[in-house]
């Protein structure tokens, strides 16, 4: 009985060593592994996650949506172990049923043996061995998954799988198929750390995409106090103008029923920008800011992610900015800036003609969305957009019929800059105290600095005579003003970076 036992395992031996001769580095953990994830994938493991029954906020959504992707994580895990073991438990039946009938025969079978020819006999020993053979192979593979079952290995992927099911159900049909079918699915049947990058790369961008209505408010006392360094009459217009966009913003987001955007007009540092965060921040919404100047079509809408040069393009980069994980939620009522929109009108760069084509077909109210060979899927863009430039483009635009007609139906607010005291409030209230903050941010002799008497009078001093209709000049002069006095109380030499 012992030698047979022996030449069992040795024909056992013989067989899985020369299965994984050229696979000494692949341990049975990562055999078990690759399998398991080849079995998720033919089993498509993202259909098995329902849409959530949870009614509530959009958190408690997504909560229940992990929850129900965790749980069906957890028992794959199980089942496949499982499923790989029935067809061993079945032959171990078949085995024990045929001893059990071998032993109630036993006199026959030994009378059949011995009365039998040597090559007979020998024939009848062969296939006991083969048998013997695979029961052992079999036992190897039945303990493997059994231990597997008991011990289940956690996946490189286990959070990437949990995070998009968290999302899962938030995420239009083609962004679902893109991440399934040609990430996860493709990643489990061949897997790489390529692969693996890729699927990195791609669900911390589309897991960022805006997917609900935020609730937006219009505060009339909080609009005014943020907008108080402009004039009375620019600050109505822009008071206008959020009252209307909240109107847009908090409508039925499927009625897609946009509006053509507002044209910001006015000299470097006049305010535009500024303007623009501070309705986002009154109507309780974020800043998303594009700028076009020097920029392409691939640099605008991005390219394909296998292309040498993969780009997720501005704008998109623009949308998800504001998160800083793919955990974050993000909401589709934002306010896009879209800032050096009149050096399209007047460049005769023929790239940046493309752009300009692509730009008035986006701005159309019934075309508000763009596709994206990033993410290959389609990018919705938020119904409040604010255009920015330098130059009045219903002026450039005359001697241009299409540039008309994209012109005519913009409204546009003119920002004719800041008078002098204006700029010393915008100085003392908001430039000096941020410039003391960041300084006092780095410790040792700067925590306590505060800037003197003297830099105060020198900034003074020259608001008086600054001619620059916005604050980019002194802005620039406040630098200086704290590098002179900086420099007194922490010599360079022992200022370090971290």
């Amino acid at each position: 009985m012992m030698k047979r036992c022996t030449f069992h395992f040795l024909l056992f031996f013989i067989f899985f060593s020369h299965a994984y001769a050229n696979e000494a580095a692949v341990t049975p953990e990562k055999l078990h592994i690759n399998s398991l994830r080849e079995y998720m994938a033919n089993n498509r493991f993202f259909d098995r996650v329902s849409p959530p029954a949870t009614e509530g906020s959009i958190e408690d959504k997504m909560r229940a949506s992990r929850d129900a992707t965790l749980w069906q994580y957890r028992w794959i895990m199980r089942e496949y172990p499982l499923y790989f073991s029935m067809p061993y438990l079945a032959f171990y039946s078949a085995l024990y049923l045929g001893g059990k009938v071998a032993n109630n025969h036993s006199d026959a079978i030994y009378n059949f043996f011995q009365n039998s020819r040597p090559l007979t006999l020998f024939a009848g020993l062969l296939p006991l061995s083969f048998i013997g053979t695979v029961a052992a192979a079999s036992l190897a593979s039945f303990g493997m998954n059994a231990y597997y079952g008991l011990f289940v290995p956690a996946l490189a992927e286990k959070n990437l799988v949990l995070d998009y099911g968290e999302k899962k159900h938030f995420l239009d049909q083609r962004t679902q198929h893109y991440i399934e079918d040609e990430l996860f699915y493709n990643f489990w049947r061949s897997p790489s750390s390529e692969a693996l990058s890729r699927l990195q790369k791609i669900l911390d961008k589309a897991l960022r995409l805006p997917f609900y209505s935020k609730k937006l408010t219009y505060d009339e006392e909080k609009i005014d106090y943020l907008l108080r360094y402009y004039s009375p009459e620019l600050t109505e217009q822009l008071k206008l103008i959020a009252h209307s966009e909240l109107i847009y913003q908090q409508s039925d987001f499927d009625l897609r029923d946009s509006h053509y955007p507002v044209y910001f007009f006015g000299e470097p540092g006049t305010g535009k920008t500024f303007a623009a965060k501070q309705l986002a921040e009154a109507m309780g919404t974020n800043l998303a800011v594009v700028t076009l100047d020097g920029a392409t079509i691939d640099d605008i809408v991005g390219t394909p992610f296998e292309s040498a040069d993969a780009k997720a393009g501005r704008i998109l980069d623009a949308i998800v900015a504001r998160t800083a994980s793919s955990r974050d939620i993000n909401h589709r009522n934002q306010v896009l800036l879209i800032d050096e929109f009149d050096r399209l009108f007047i460049s005769g760069n023929e790239k940046t003609k493309d752009v300009l084509s692509f730009m008035l077909k986006l701005l159309d109210p019934v075309n508000r969305s763009f596709y994206s060979p990033y993410l290959k899927t389609d990018i919705i863009l938020p119904d409040t957009i604010i255009l920015a430039g330098n130059r009045d483009i219903h002026e450039l635009s005359t001697h241009d019929p299409e540039l008309r007609a994209i012109a005519s139906r913009l409204d546009k607010v003119t920002f004719k800059g800041f008078d002098q005291e204006t700029k010393l409030a915008i100085a003392n209230e908001l430039m000096i105290p941020n410039k003391e903050l960041r300084y006092q941010s780095a410790g040792g002799p700067m925590a306590g600095f505060t800037l003197p008497a003297q830099g105060h009078e020198m900034i003074r001093n020259f608001i008086a005579t600054d001619v620059d209709p916005g604050l980019r000049s002194m802005e620039k002069y406040i630098a200086k003003v704290f590098e002179k006095f900086v420099r007194g109380v922490a010599p360079r030499s022992k200022i370090t970076s971290h």
